[in-house]
């Protein structure tokens, strides 16, 4: 997790040097907040990762000296292809504009969206993994 860990820790240091220009050429307060956060967010995900990649020992990607038959091995389970993604999506997408449009369709667009989610679980659930 080092290598993640890194990179996100990259992602940090360029919003801080980028939210530094734009604050001392802009003088405006949104966009340099709007940095600020995206550096603070990069910061947690790289912080985490790298604090967790402490207490585990090191994978054959965090080590120079492996080779590509270390990092071998089988691939778990990939999801079913199914309709209920869709489902969830066009509730949230339903349930959202009616926050725009009146109380009627975001009962409409909740109803959808636990329908997808029920669905996700169910199929996720069902599927046995294949070897």
């Amino acid at each position: 997790m080092k290598v993640e860990s890194l990179f996100y820790l990259g992602i940090t240091a360029f919003f801080i040097i980028i939210g530094t220009i734009y604050w001392f050429t802009s003088y405006e307060d949104a966009g340099t907040t709007m940095l600020a956060a995206s550096s603070l967010l990069g910061l947690l995900a790289g912080g985490y990762l790298l604090f967790q990649a402490r207490k585990f020992p090191p994978r054959p990607e965090d080590r120079p000296d492996a080779s590509l038959a270390e990092g071998a091995g089988p691939v778990d389970q990939f999801p079913a292809s199914t309709v209920w993604p869709f489902v969830f999506g066009f509730g949230a997408t339903v349930l959202a504009t009616g926050f725009v449009f009146g109380v009627w369709v975001v009962l409409g667009g909740a109803i959808v969206l636990v329908f997808g989610v029920i669905g996700m679980i169910r199929q996720s659930r069902d599927t046995s993994p294949t070897e």
